[in-house]
């Protein structure tokens, strides 16, 4: 299976101190990010702060025009809040409670509870109550649910929700097989390294 590398608000002005990760500065455009990797690492803030304004908001406007105001900024991240909110109330709501999950796999609720505990299985809170997202489970699996997910979750950069979303999309990386059918079939390693890099390449 071919592994390919795929893909905040960073300081520049310390963004060459995070363990060596250049970060993305507010608003950097994506077109950008092949040149900003071509740069030396040693000379990567240098080449951000020339991008940037003195103030290290923004873009240098008489580099790219003015950038947006305040007010579209407010309705940016609005918006942005907004999507994420309506992804977690999708992903809840196709999601199992703890007796089913337990029901599923024959198991008693406090097993799934471990499970989840231990990584080998995801979920987020509704309340008091867990739901554990519907896509980890498979009938064809040894233990009824996709292996390794302890180990793809210590190297994913997000929660179960961008999880879910994540595990879902068909990944070139994984010859176009989700992470969920990777996992299924046992792929475990490659789905870790695709994990991996595209945490990487967030930074």
């Amino acid at each position: 299976m071919s592994i390919k590398a795929h893909a905040g608000r960073t300081n520049p002005r310390t963004a060459a101190g995070r363990k060596g990760r250049a970060g993305r500065a507010a608003g950097f455009p994506t077109v950008l990010e092949e040149a900003l990797a071509s740069v030396p690492e040693s000379e990567r803030e240098g080449f951000v702060l020339g991008v940037l304004g003195d103030d290290g908001d923004g873009l240098d406007p008489a580099l790219w025009g003015p950038g947006p105001s305040s007010a579209e900024r407010k309705r940016a991240a609005l918006a942005n809040l907004r999507r994420q909110y309506q992804a977690r109330r999708t992903v809840v709501e196709a999601s199992l409670t703890r007796p089913e999950a337990a029901e599923l796999l024959e198991v008693s609720e406090q097993a799934v509870l471990d499970r989840l505990k231990a990584g080998d299985l995801v979920g987020l809170k509704k309340g008091r109550e867990w739901r554990l997202p519907s896509w980890q489970f498979h009938a064809d699996s040894e233990l009824g649910f996709v292996p390794g997910l302890a180990r793809v979750t210590a190297v994913f950069a997000g929660g179960a929700v961008s999880l879910t979303e994540w595990a879902q999309t068909p990944n070139r990386d994984l010859d176009d097989a989700t992470p969920a059918e990777a996992l299924t079939a046992g792929h475990v390693d490659d789905v870790v390294r695709v994990a991996r890099v595209g945490t990487a390449a967030a930074w």
